[in-house]
């Protein structure tokens, strides 16, 4: 039997879980990721307030040269 190219992709081991199953459900947090997003944002906070303190640094040092 021959298999289309949709499905091709899928591996061959792979089952597809039926729609009620008894294992455990992923919770909202795991399922997207949540911590993650919340971690990037605060890393790019950071980020953005050390540009800002180098910029005024440099610009305070400018303007007092003169």
């Amino acid at each position: 039997m021959q298999t289309t190219t949709l499905l091709s992709w899928r591996s061959r081991s792979h089952e597809a879980k039926p729609e009620f199953s008894w294992t455990r459900k992923e919770s909202f947090v795991e399922k997207h990721q949540v911590g993650e997003i919340l971690r990037g944002v605060v890393f790019s906070s950071v980020l953005w307030g050390l540009l800002a303190v180098g910029v005024y640094a440099v610009y305070s040092m400018v303007l007092g040269a003169r």
